[in-house]
């Protein structure tokens, strides 16, 4: 349905709109439809994979050259602050489709697939009369649906000699995968499109994702040629939340001999090795960057010989941002800017401005709307379908100039953990000046602000300074979490309990529900527990079952695959039991280098916790009482404290270290099996009587 404007600003469009319609009501459908093409603006979408803003030379790169891309900003709009909702592939991708955040659309991580029954703006348009069609990468598993004309690949796609699915069969194109697809996009431009509708196409390319695969003739631009290091190359994320000391996308340990084609030369030291895969992945980078910018231009130059220029509007955008060695990383998934922020060209003649800028906060989330209204489209109004973005034709139309009441900040949510990359779930909002990133599985929080701090390199997060802006983006981001029905799951670490800990983050091991299965082993509700020698003995108390544990008897051991992953979080260990004996491991987890323990010395409770070798203690001030049962627990909490509780009694504190990777060896129940944790001398059960024990992850401060 064409929407007619009505606005005074558009009275003259309005009245053209009319026209048209009224001359129409006499022509027969093709007719009909030609009109429509001569007052309907073409939409040719193009979008890259992984390209990242400061890769452009418009948006002022110090590294290449993208004059196609360039043409694009010189003759239309540029946006400064366009973001992503989910910076990850197929997420953002349906994210653009339907308007819609990941958790209303169904696709939040790169699995699975996504529903195409969904209403999304190409469906809407082909509805309307546009001749629509989809080629390139589409990496949403499913088949794309509302497009006359779909060719994409396969899941990520091949560079070289590509098969792509066309009408549901498998083909393979000899060639460049960028070039391919720019020649498919020309075809269907040139013979495939019926004349006589409006189009939209929507051309993805592959590059330049990883492992960055350039054509043969771009292979050795770069070589020899120095690329500048980015100055937060060598960023040890001192003063940041744990997650980005966590993660495994680093340029200096975990690019592959795939990635860069090649192993360093020998002898060199740490820092000259990591420059040495830094200098051959941007190699590799700019060089897939060349061929999506060439592509661009064969594109544009058929729009102008064609005489489609002047009715196409033309957008330039990728799926999500990059890091090119910012902050010593490569990949995405971040709330940080080079993750977050993304390229958007958008050029409308006759519209747009040529060489404008736009510095008003936008999103991936617009782009549905923004292009449902330019071709006068209405946006669904059904509860189910109902898109979340703004359009961004008025701020296109005024030079970049934003309404009055545009959005005052930009809500994010990344869901992909456990997954590649190991980057720890994150949701926050950003303003025109701060950012606060909230790790909800780990309690642990980022604040940044971006006019003292552009780079993100340290964390103000409980900065007193910054105690009232907190505050107020803490109400920014429940209220944005209610606009767009994403609530929750902000909770103060200081008022969480573990009844709010999800299920899947607790192990928890209690003798009343431990069934003896078969000799060697025991069921504890859905998870397995090896026993070292024979079946443990069980013992009737007043209140319950009880497993009598001592020397080798009834010791437990939750494989490590089993074992909930505490790494860079807080976690408690709480027990309950009844002390027989002076001295003993209740329950321990890895060893010299990593891992934590609970036990008793002299009576008393003791809880440490290792890291990288170095071990801090907590001690309670008096011994546990021998005749009755009770709850000792030993928690790392958000604010990195050892905390020892006895009956929910807080007993002893001190000072606590993020405990930095997870152990290999498993958790024991009973004794320390392995190489020691705490400063006993031996691994010796404790002899008790022993009612439970929970591992926690997730906010342990009260």
């Amino acid at each position: 349905m064409i929407r007619r404007r009505t606005r005074p600003a558009y009275v003259l469009a309005a009245l053209a709109i009319r026209l048209a319609a009224l001359l129409a009501a006499a022509m027969p459908p093709v007719a009909q439809l030609a009109a429509q093409v001569a007052t309907r603006p073409n939409v040719l979408f193009i979008m890259a994979d992984d390209h990242a803003a400061h890769a452009l030379s418009c948006y002022g790169s110090r590294i290449n050259e993208t004059p196609n891309l360039d043409r694009i900003a010189r003759d239309g709009m540029r946006f400064t602050n366009c973001f992503v909702t989910n910076a990850i592939c197929g997420p953002s991708r349906a994210v653009i489709l339907t308007g819609r955040y990941s958790h209303l659309n169904g696709f939040a991580r790169n699995e699975g697939s996504f529903d195409g029954s969904q209403i999304t703006f190409p469906k809407l348009l082909h509805d309307a009369g546009y001749a629509t069609a989809m080629i390139g990468k589409w990496h949403l598993g499913s088949d794309p649906t509302g497009f006359d004309h779909w060719i994409v690949l396969p899941g990520q796609g091949r560079y070289v000699d590509p098969e792509f699915i066309d009408k549901g069969e498998r083909r393979r194109i000899e060639g460049h995968c960028t070039d391919i697809t720019t020649d498919l996009a020309l075809d269907w431009l040139q013979h495939g499109r019926p004349a006589d509708r409006p189009f939209l196409l929507m051309c993805h390319h592959k590059a330049p994702h990883r492992n960055w695969i350039p054509a043969e003739r771009h292979r050795e631009q770069w070589a020899g040629r120095a690329v500048p290091v980015p100055d937060t190359f060598d960023d040890d994320w001192s003063f940041r939340a744990s997650p980005a000391r966590s993660t495994s996308m680093t340029v200096a340990h975990h690019l592959t001999r795939n990635d860069v084609k090649g192993v360093p030369p020998a002898g060199l030291g740490p820092a000259e090795r990591a420059r040495w895969f830094q200098q051959r992945y941007m190699e590799d980078y700019l060089a897939c960057v060349q061929g999506v910018d060439e592509g661009v231009g064969r594109l544009l130059d058929w729009l102008d010989s064609s005489g489609l220029a002047a009715n196409t509007i033309v957008v330039y955008t990728s799926d999500q941002g990059f890091f090119l060695g910012d902050h010593g990383w490569y990949d995405k998934r971040f709330m940080y800017e080079e993750s977050l922020r993304v390229p958007l060209l958008v050029r409308w003649p006759g519209t747009v401005a040529p060489g404008s800028v736009c510095d008003a906060l936008a999103l991936n989330l617009d782009f549905a709307q923004t292009l449902l209204d330019a071709c006068g489209v209405d946006a669904p109004t059904a509860a189910d379908a109902v898109m979340q973005g703004s359009t961004l034709v008025p701020v296109l139309r005024a030079a970049g100039r934003a309404p009055d009441d545009w959005r005052r900040s930009v809500y994010y949510r990344y869901y992909e953990y456990p997954g590649v990359h190991d980057v720890r779930r994150h949701f926050g909002v950003r303003t025109d000046r701060y950012k606060l990133i909230c790790y909800h599985d780990l309690g642990e929080w980022e604040l940044f602000d971006l006019r003292e701090d552009p780079h993100e390199l340290a964390s103000v997060h409980g900065d007193p300074r910054y105690a009232a802006v907190e505050r107020a983006l803490q109400a920014e981001l429940a209220a944005v979490q209610r606009r767009y029905g994403d609530e929750g799951e902000v909770r103060d670490p200081r008022l969480a309990h573990f009844a709010e800990v999800p299920a899947e983050l607790i192990a928890d091991w209690r003798a009343e529900r431990v069934v003896p299965a078969a000799p060697g082993w025991i069921d504890v509700g859905a998870r397995k527990l090896d026993l070292p020698l024979a079946q443990p003995r069980w013992v009737g108390t007043a209140d319950g079952l009880a497993l009598r544990i001592g020397g080798v008897e009834g010791i437990a051991v939750l494989s490590r695959t089993a074992a909930v992953d505490v790494s860079f979080a807080p976690f408690a260990v709480t027990a309950v039991l009844r002390r027989d004996g002076p001295a003993g491991v209740v329950a321990a987890l890895g060893g010299g280098s990593h891992g934590f323990a609970l036990w008793c010395a002299d009576g008393r409770p003791c809880f440490g916790v290792r890291s990288d070798g170095e071990l801090r203690i907590v001690r309670g001030p008096a011994a546990l009482p021998a005749d009755r049962f009770v709850s000792v627990e030993g928690a790392l909490d958000g604010h990195r404290r050892l905390v020892l509780r006895v009956d929910g009694v807080e007993v002893a504190t001190a000072q606590g270290i993020v405990l930095r990777a997870l152990p290999a060896e498993p958790l024991s129940v009973g004794a320390d099996t392995g190489s020691l944790v705490g400063d006993y001398t031996d691994g010796a059960g404790l002899a008790a009587l022993l009612r439970g024990v929970r591992l926690v992850r997730g906010v342990t401060a009260r």
